[in-house]
């Protein structure tokens, strides 16, 4: 019995006092390629140049309206063309019960849309479910004039989609849809 402990803690001793594997020619080319696919499909959603979007304002509301509905909970061709630099997919998202977006001013290449938002909270993948946080926010929509059309630029990667759309496409327990239609009937004037 003594023998035997002996020996697994002599294995165990020289497993952890092993060759480092990490600095050999062969994991250095792992880690390189991993370090590399990052920026390289980065890049590849940086340098989208399908035509399209001539209307600052229609690109907005389209892009509002498809957030709304849940449409993108995950990357899909209208997000990458209609932003800068879109990255898709997001374990957390917000429930909304409406918005409204108004012009700021367009010029000939930039162009602002303040996007009102009437918040019932936030979602969180797993057990972290709905949270309630009724509020009013405005967030200023950018959008950029590039040579193949209007390209919607800064941090729009969270989903935001409107209760029905929650219901429909998050993973809620039962508790978190007793608190979202609690928040809902909160935010009823």
């Amino acid at each position: 019995m003594l023998y035997t402990l002996s020996l697994t803690a002599v294995i165990a001793l020289v497993g952890c006092h092993g060759r480092d594997t990490s600095k050999t020619p062969a994991a250095g080319s792992r880690v390189a390629v991993a370090d590399s696919q990052a920026p390289r499909d980065k890049d590849i959603l940086c340098r989208d140049t399908t035509p399209g979007h001539p209307d600052p304002g229609k690109l907005v509301r389209d892009y509002v309206k498809r957030d709304a509905t849940g449409e993108f909970l995950s990357s899909n061709k209208f997000w990458v063309s209609a932003t800068e630099c879109a990255e898709g997919g997001s374990d957390v998202a917000q429930v909304i019960t409406a918005y409204t977006v108004d012009s700021i001013g367009i010029r000939a290449d930039t162009a602002r849309f303040a996007v009102t938002y009437h918040f019932l909270g936030d979602l969180l993948s797993g057990a972290g479910g709905f949270t309630a946080k009724v509020r009013t926010e405005t967030d200023t929509f950018v959008v950029i004039h590039r040579p193949y059309g209007w390209r919607i630029v800064g941090g729009h990667g969270m989903p935001i989609m409107m209760r029905d759309a929650a219901r429909r496409f998050w993973p809620l327990s039962r508790a978190d849809v007793a608190r979202l239609d609690s928040a809902a009937r909160a935010a009823v004037p």
